[in-house]
């Protein structure tokens, strides 16, 4: 049996919302405590190091984020645990790279992923359509929730996320989405304690409308790359954003589709970042690419359903659109082997369904955000 995410509806102030959070998913909390304890301390990393560079992560949000870092301490204490603690599940990239003993090889530590947007001209309904695939340990499956948030003075939020995480897939009343796919430059881990990216996709989704969540974006700092789509079904429009912790290289759609993976594409980034993503999975290279062939062969009739389908694609098994830990044994990077979550979202309908585990499990479950 798979887990199937647990819906938890929040409202109030951040501290309440955190603190109604905590308790509600205290038990998966802790499953995702578990298993980055167990992989940090395989990388030699002691618990107890990591809760101390998670301390200075607190020291430096508290005046950047200060509603996040109060929604963040009501988790802990609804939860029963250590903010720092909350704090690894949100900022474990961050943590990672400013870890004074951090691994050699940190491909075992970064998650994966392939995205794509569908403009409405290519679907069914005349709605823009955001999907993706959610690559890492396959472990987090059983610690995965969906939240639902009632908008203190703005909108309303539905995210998908690992338990005690603030966001990662999901969109808002205004019809803004986001989804991320891990990237890697070797400005990463250099500069100071950014904004972790748990948070900073929290709040595009908190920013309001289109162009306060595109705004939002640029405005806050970051400590590692990584790329975000962001899309509004209420335009149609999507833009990409290759992230760095210096630079913000952004695209536009070309044709009825927008599709990622983990290597930076756009051509200044191309020229002025050293990507290292590449050598941890030349399968970023084909991933996107083929996807946006499927799609591009299905017409322009698609459904969430048919993107479900493109997103299922087993060609270049197991290391493909859709990842299986099968066949991976003693690859340097075998933990990034999974696909943890398939996330389809149609805004303009408010809709969200979430498949666990699809390289094993056919079963998808439906949340909405009325």
């Amino acid at each position: 049996m798979v887990a199937v995410p647990k819906l938890i509806e929040l409202e109030g102030t951040p501290r309440a919302r955190g603190q109604a959070y905590g308790r509600a998913a205290d038990t998966q909390l802790r499953h995702g405590l578990g298993v980055y304890r167990s992989l940090f301390e395989e990388h030699r990393l002691s618990w107890d190091s990591v809760l101390a560079y998670a301390a200075e992560l607190r020291e430096s949000l508290v005046g950047k984020v200060p509603d996040a870092m109060e929604e963040l301490a009501g988790i802990a204490e609804g939860a029963g645990v250590l903010l720092e603690e909350v704090l690894v599940i949100n900022g474990r990239s961050e943590i990672i790279n400013l870890h004074a003993q951090r691994p050699k090889d940190t491909s075992k530590l970064d998650d994966g992923c392939t995205a794509a947007v569908v403009l409405p001209e290519m679907t069914q309904d005349g709605r823009l359509l955001h999907v993706q695939n959610w690559d890492w340990l396959p472990d987090c499956a059983e610690s995965t929730v969906v939240l639902k948030i009632r908008g203190n003075g703005g909108p309303d939020v539905l995210t998908f996320v690992e338990a005690g995480g603030l966001a990662r897939a999901g969109f808002n009343s205004e019809g803004v989405a986001i989804t991320g796919n891990n990237l890697v430059c070797a400005q990463d881990g250099k500069a100071p304690f950014g904004v972790p990216l748990s948070v900073i996709r929290r709040r595009v989704l908190e920013a309001g409308g289109y162009s306060r969540a595109l705004t939002e974006l640029h405005r806050l700092p970051r400590t590692v790359s990584n790329n975000m789509t962001v899309s509004c079904a209420q335009s149609g429009d999507c833009l990409n954003f290759e992230t760095t912790p210096a630079q913000i290289y952004w695209q536009a759609p070309e044709g009825g589709c927008l599709t990622h993976a983990n290597h930076f594409t756009c051509p200044a980034a191309r020229v002025r970042e050293t990507d290292l993503g590449i050598a941890r999975g030349a399968d970023t290279l084909f991933r996107d690419r083929r996807l946006r062939a499927l799609i591009e062969r299905g017409g322009s009739n698609h459904t969430l359903d048919t993107l479900a389908k493109a997103l299922d694609d087993r060609f270049g098994a197991p290391r493909g659109i859709i990842r299986s830990p099968q066949g991976n044994e003693g690859e340097t990077n075998a933990y990034l082997s999974a696909t943890v979550a398939m996330v389809l979202m149609d805004a303009g309908a408010r809709e969200m369904r979430i498949r666990q585990l699809p390289y094993a499990n056919t079963e998808t479950t439906v949340f909405n955000l009325a």
